[in-house]
């Protein structure tokens, strides 16, 4: 297949289809009992939605963003009602809503990767290591989703429609206030030098980060006075993520070499990518005191997408691009079958 722009693309929307369908046709209980992801109770939820009632909507609202009596994210609630309308059945329901997700994932994919290896070391890498938390079909997906149509307005310099999507992703999991951050680094059209410093401070934080998460979890669970994120730093840590976390931490390194000043300084767009790399290099220790916590870095690790095929053809020549993506494609699919992958079944298969 010829290495174009309309071959990739039709490639783009065959293997997004396919993962598309996957994540919206996952058998909840399965998910749930084997893996721990609350897919069961987002059904739930989504059911309940529908049969509320447009005033009770709003007495949510209203305690939540108004008279802050709530925690829990109405956002959901709104775009489970929303969607209602459209079809009671909740895999229906799935396949619409991940469409909030896929289709700007698959739009930013189609601008910024240039060919074809690129773009399987994408797909190869989200299914290594972004994927399973997309199954669960939890509303941190749909925030994400958001979240990417945001980046993609900031890019285009759509200042308040940015802040429209970036605010519609809050209400969706308040956790997606994390994504501010990249946000107004690209605002601030933060210089590729003053990006490479931040990096480097924030691998040298991170072995303290990596010693306390707790204590960093409480922080910023303080700061922004959700005291049931707070809650997640109070227990005992327990661990059990080292390969994960120095895995992305060897990410971050080799982004840190292999992508120079100048390379932003030539690529505008590879700088609103990198500015999320210090961000998972910070965040990811605290997956260590608690798995929940891998929501935060997973708002930026999934740059990595995009940067280490950025970081291949910056550090190599063309003869060598070839081998280090047949490297690192297998290695990923090493991950990815390691422990026997991921077990799955689609929702009207018997377990």
């Amino acid at each position: 297949m010829p290495d174009n722009r309309k071959n990739r693309l039709f490639y783009l929307i065959f293997v997004g289809a396919i993962l598309l369908f996957v994540a919206a046709m996952r058998h909840p209980e399965y998910m749930e009992d084997m893996y721990g992801i609350d897919t069961l109770n987002y059904k739930g939820m989504y059911l309940s939605s529908i049969d509320l009632g447009w005033n009770e909507v709003w007495s949510l609202f209203r305690q939540r963003y108004l008279l802050f009596d709530l925690d829990s994210d109405i956002g959901y609630i709104i775009f489970c009602k929303l969607l209602g309308y459209i079809t009671h059945d909740f895999h229906i329901f799935s396949l619409l809503a991940d469409l909030f997700v896929f289709v700007p994932l698959g739009v930013i994919l189609y601008r910024y990767l240039s060919n074809m290896r690129q773009l399987i070391f994408a797909f190869v890498f989200y299914i290594a290591l972004v994927q399973i938390f997309f199954l669960g079909g939890a509303r941190q997906m749909f925030a994400i989703g958001f979240d990417f149509m945001a980046f993609i307005a900031i890019i285009d310099k759509k200042k308040i429609l940015t802040v429209v999507l970036f605010l519609l992703g809050v209400t969706l999991h308040f956790s997606s206030i994390l994504f501010i951050i990249p946000l107004l680094m690209i605002l601030l059209n933060i210089t590729p030098r003053t990006l490479k410093i931040i990096h480097t401070l924030c691998f040298l934080v991170f072995p303290i980060v990596y010693i306390y998460p707790n204590e960093m979890i409480r922080f910023m669970g303080n700061l922004l006075e959700m005291e049931k994120y707070a809650r997640y730093g109070e227990g005992s840590i327990v661990g059990g993520a080292n390969t994960f976390v120095v895995l992305l931490e060897l990410l971050s390194l080799f982004c840190l070499f292999a992508i120079k000043r100048k390379d932003m300084e030539d690529n505008i767009n590879l700088r609103y990518f990198y500015v999320m790399t210090p961000l998972f290099t910070l965040f990811a220790p605290l997956i260590n005191s608690n798995g929940s916590m891998i929501r935060i870095a997973l708002y930026y690790y999934i740059s990595l997408m995009f940067l280490i095929p950025f970081s291949i053809d910056s550090m190599l020549d063309k003869k060598s691009q070839g081998l280090a993506y047949t490297i690192a494609i297998g290695v990923l699919s090493l991950l990815t079958l390691s422990g026997g992958g991921i077990s799955y079944y689609f929702y009207w298969q018997q377990i």
